[in-house]
């Protein structure tokens, strides 16, 4: 998504929380025992205060950080592209593939493995560690973490593939890719807590 159309987006969630301040301060004052709360009485004006942080702070927030980071690791590793070129482009195209790259890619493969008999002995076997106390999956401890434990996954699997590819030569340039992922995503992620601010103001000021 553009900036310029994220930035118009932004506007229009300021002017709609401006808007339910005001109409909420409106009708409270024609009606005080009305649906609406008045937003300039102490108590709102201190939560306001209190909350300012809280408010924008959200598990969705730290969710888009990582989908951002990992996202660009699977890029910037050359991850996505070398697995395009294997399953998509036929054989022919499967030969261009070098030896780093394709070693990279069973490195890879293992990994994910791995990584997905883990997760299954720790939630498909009875009392397994991340399933809830009734030994349902959702909601669990591991549907909590399902965001995270993918994002672990994709970054995890894409450094691998970049350090074997040679796409990563230092830990500067992993880095480099984390910082770049959220670089790309500052858009979103300002619309992100400007959203989470109107939500949350507009329900307090609902009775």
């Amino acid at each position: 998504m553009k900036s310029k159309t994220v930035a118009w987006i932004c506007l229009f969630v300021v002017s709609l929380e401006v808007a339910a301040i005001t109409t909420a301060w409106i009708v409270s004052s024609i009606d005080p025992m009305g649906a609406f709360k008045n937003p300039f009485l102490g108590d709102f004006v201190r939560w306001m205060f209190r909350n300012m942080m809280s408010l924008m702070a959200s598990e969705c927030l730290v969710a888009l950080l990582l989908v951002s980071m990992s996202v660009e690791c699977v890029r910037g590793s050359g991850l996505f592209l070398s697995v395009r070129k294997l399953f998509t482009q036929g054989k022919m195209q499967a030969h261009d593939i070098h030896y780093r790259e394709m070693m990279g890619l069973r490195l890879a493969a293992v990994v994910s493995m791995l990584f997905f008999v883990v997760l299954v002995v720790l939630t498909m076997l009875p009392e397994a560690l991340l399933l809830s106390a009734t030994g349902e999956l959702f909601p669990s401890p591991f549907s909590s973490a399902v965001v995270p434990a993918l994002c672990l996954w994709l970054i995890s699997v894409s450094v691998l593939f970049g350090i074997v590819k040679g796409s990563y030569n230092s830990l500067t340039d992993v880095f480099s890719c984390f910082f770049d992922g959220i670089r790309r995503s500052a858009p979103l992620i300002v619309l992100l807590m400007l959203s989470l601010h109107c939500f949350y103001v507009i329900k307090m000021l609902i009775k």
